[in-house]
């Protein structure tokens, strides 16, 4: 009987109730997961990016004390071509306090962070072995403080989210790299800038501010494949907000504004993640206390109309996983200790819980690879 084609995955935890990086094989008929490597020498590490060739990964280290600077990290691992395991590299200042996201640039010679604490963007070139060189740019987020809440909520919301001071939660370049974009979740803005590829610096766009609604907290978007529409998720009010995308200008304009939460929901929520089919034709959203996946599809001209909803059947859902085949999408419940998995429905998108739980501590975010 022919065996599995396994996939791989690399999941990051919150320390020290997680280990630190985890290498999990992936089974494709059950999406179970079974433990082959754990990286403890990082702390924190809360986001992941593996570049185009999977032949690196680079990772955040959300900490805002790195070599007794008041910054965080991002360290670099070289992936063995054979075993997957990881061996570091190396460690770089984020160029801000607690970083949230990384990102790899589209021309594979730079990586983008986004500092949570810190409030900035940083631009980092990719060495010959890999490894991180020192950032080529740093851009602090700037603007009027916004309230603690949003103007409009959800009803019954208590949570707050952090609008002390700036908070870039997510960078990422569009699909040409030809611009770079950010999320501000304490300031309520998108950041756009054009991205100058030889010299990784980010130049404003014509439109270098999309404000969001005040207190609304965009957190993380995703784009649809053909690259003309772009979805940014509220993480406060707990709305996707769906816009036009000018990929000539990196210009955004608005057309339509769903909730995550059904109809009915009342109480304290608070929006995490956002993924798409690779097919575009579904998009998925966690609702971190309502503890569920919100389904949505999508129509010809990129809106959204609301299927369904799936529990995720543990605690505080902080982000989510599609296997490259779009068969399961899974999810990392950071204080349910656990990974729960999915089938997809390739027909309606729905989700069917496959009954697992996969024990790992405060998981923060998983990627698989895409192997041949």
């Amino acid at each position: 009987m022919p065996q599995p084609a396994y996939r791989f995955a690399y999941v990051g935890t919150y320390t020290p109730n997680g280990g630190g990086i985890y290498l999990f094989r992936v089974d494709p008929v059950t999406a179970a997961l079974t433990q082959l490597q754990v990286v403890d020498d990082i702390r924190n590490p809360t986001w992941l990016t593996v570049n185009a060739d999977q032949t690196r990964l680079y990772a955040v280290s959300e900490i805002d004390n790195f070599q007794g600077t008041h910054s965080g990290a991002i360290v670099s691992y070289a992936i063995d071509k054979a075993t997957l395991q990881l061996r570091r590299l190396g460690a770089i200042s984020s160029g801000g306090a607690t970083p949230a996201h990384v990102s790899v640039h589209p021309s594979g010679k730079f990586v983008l962070a986004a500092n949570y604490g810190g409030g900035s963007v940083a631009v980092f070139p990719i060495g010959g072995d890999g490894a991180l060189a020192a950032a080529t740019d740093v851009r602090p987020s700037v603007g009027p403080r916004h309230h603690a809440r949003a103007i409009i909520d959800a009803p019954g919301q208590f949570a707050v989210s952090d609008h002390d001071s700036p908070h870039l939660h997510m960078v990422a370049a569009d699909p040409s790299g030809q611009f770079v974009i950010a999320n501000d979740a304490g300031l309520d803005l998108t950041l756009v800038w054009r991205f100058d590829a030889a010299a990784g610096r980010l130049l404003p766009a014509d439109v270098p501010v999309v404000p969001a609604p005040p207190g609304s907290a965009p957190r993380h978007f995703v784009f649809h494949p053909g690259g003309r529409v772009f979805y940014n998720l509220y993480e406060q009010n707990a709305n996707v907000a769906v816009y036009d995308y000018d990929p000539a200008r990196g210009g955004l304009r608005l057309k339509q504004v769903v909730p995550s939460l059904p109809p009915k929901f009342a109480g304290s929520n608070l929006a995490s993640e956002i993924i798409m089919t690779a097919d575009g034709r579904f998009l998925y959203v966690a609702n971190r206390l309502h503890n569920a996946v919100s389904i949505f599809a999508v129509a010809s001209d990129g809106q959204l109309r609301s299927i369904s909803e799936a529990w995720v059947h543990a605690d505080s859902p902080r982000s989510l996983c599609l296997d490259p085949a779009g068969s399961f999408l899974y999810s990392c419940n950071q204080r349910g200790d656990s990974i729960t998995s999915f089938h997809v429905n390739a027909t309606n998108g729905a989700l069917t819980f496959t009954g697992r739980f996969e024990a790992v501590g405060s998981p923060a975010v998983m990627t698989i690879l895409k192997r041949p």
